[in-house]
């Protein structure tokens, strides 16, 4: 887990201020052991920071997190939204009431159809997250996505690339496909990551998760194979063995994946490959990649256009700077306008946002009462000079109140049987669109 502080500097910039890291330990997939880790490391760095009370965004990994992706008609904005909505509804495979969603309209602005990038997580499972959040005495001021905050962070240091460039992230138990060609992007998630290859370390030489993921550490390697000779170590060229079988198969993965960015979605062959994530610390991954995809391959410089302040130890960012990208991106998001800004908003920090928009109401609402309690102390003082007056006057107008109110309520009952008579048409027009691509679809394959 890695926290920091980033300033916003002139031209557009942004500079990394001071930085904390903390491992974890055991295997990911151990829910409940990670949640305490996770709590317990995320005080220790909200203290190192001097932190608490700051207001904070997180990133959330790909694992919990579903993205799609689906092509619309150019609409308006109200349009566009109802019609999104649907597709969130199709798409998302869990009632929409319990999932928390965003979307971000992607492509190019001569586009006869926009790109929709939806994302969507269980409530239950990003309410957890934030609770840790809260818990560290950060104020919490929701999610981003990890894919998503490192596609901005690629489009901010690598803007100067005009090639479709392929960025390939490997998490502990994801690897993100990233493109980036002009205004398109691509995303696919694949369950493939760094503890797979420990889990494989553990089952070859029967040692428990923490001392594969040891050796894999201190030892791993990934095996060149072809002429290159093993490691004089018959345990360490055992290892780099299981490493390289392990990326074999991510390696078919991202063939698989390429070909669907091109087919499917229109995307160029990709001319540069970059590698992020711990994984892509692994010594000769970056060969390996070179080697299966016939492509240049480098490591992702998540600082290649950032500034690190002194007190951030630039020596340190230096060499992990392949697995910062989503803290970059995310303080891009935070310093102003990117290219995708996809926010998932947990319903407590939603509420409290949605009172921090309504506190000038409520201050002016405030007021007014405390008028009006000043304006009764008044008329109670002058009152009795008053009522005999206007006693009169009230009742002859309650009357006529009386009845204007029984025809108000008589018309929102006409109101109410209109709402529910309307309520097929609209849908229909909702789902119009729907239902011309399905039917194209059905058209193609019964042509084909």
């Amino acid at each position: 887990m890695t926290g920091a502080v980033f300033s916003k500097i002139g031209g557009g910039g942004l500079r990394l201020d001071r930085i904390e890291r903390r491992e974890f330990v055991g295997d990911p997939a151990d829910d409940d052991s990670r949640q305490s880790q996770a709590s317990s490391a995320l005080k220790e760095i909200v203290a190192s920071l001097k932190a608490k009370g700051a207001k904070a965004t997180y990133v959330v990994s790909s694992f919990p997190v579903l993205m799609k992706f689906a092509s619309l008609p150019a609409l308006d904005g109200a349009q566009v939204d109802q019609i999104v909505e649907f597709e969130a509804q199709q798409q998302v495979p869990y009632p929409i009431n319990e999932v928390v969603w965003g979307y971000q309209l992607t492509g190019d602005a001569d586009d006869i159809e926009v790109e929709v990038v939806l994302a969507a997580v269980k409530a239950e499972e990003i309410n957890e997250i934030d609770e840790i959040v809260l818990g560290s005495g950060l104020k919490s001021q929701g999610a981003e996505v990890s894919p998503v905050a490192l596609y901005n962070a690629l489009r901010f240091n690598y803007g100067d690339v005009e090639e479709a460039t392929l960025l390939v992230d490997i998490g502990s138990r994801t690897t993100d496909m990233i493109f980036m060609e002009g205004g398109k992007l691509f995303i696919r998630t694949v369950k493939i990551g760094g503890a797979d290859i420990t889990r494989a370390i553990s089952k070859e030489f029967g040692a428990d998760f923490s001392q594969a993921d040891q050796r894999k550490v201190a030892d791993g390697f990934v095996a060149l194979g072809g002429a290159y000779a093993d490691h004089e170590d018959p345990e360490i060229a055992g290892i780099s063995k299981v490493v390289r079988n392990s990326l074999t198969r991510l390696h078919s993965e991202i063939m698989r994946t390429i070909t669907f960015w091109r087919s499917q979605q229109g995307g160029s062959a990709p001319s540069f490959v970059l590698l992020s994530g711990a994984t892509a610390g692994l010594p000769f991954i970056r060969e390996f990649f070179a080697e299966k995809l016939n492509l240049p391959v480098d490591h992702f410089n998540a600082f290649r256009n950032v500034t690190v302040a002194g007190s951030a130890d630039p020596e340190m960012v230096s060499q992990v700077a392949h697995t910062l990208g989503e803290l970059v991106g995310s303080a891009l998001s935070q310093a102003g306008e990117v290219p995708v800004d996809i926010e998932l908003i947990p319903e407590s920090v939603q509420k409290e946002k949605d009172l921090n928009k309504r506190k000038p109401a409520l201050i002016l609402a405030m007021l007014a009462l405390a008028a009006s309690l000043g304006a009764l102390g008044f008329f109670f003082t002058k009152g009795a000079e008053l009522a005999n007056d206007k006693s009169t006057e009230i009742s002859k107008k309650a009357s006529d109140l009386e009845e204007q109110n029984s025809k108000i309520e008589d018309l929102k009952g006409d109101i109410a049987r209109l709402e529910s008579q309307k309520e097929p048409f609209v849908d229909a027009v909702t789902h119009r669109s729907y239902w011309v691509r399905m039917f194209n679809y059905l058209g193609e394959k019964m042509e084909g």
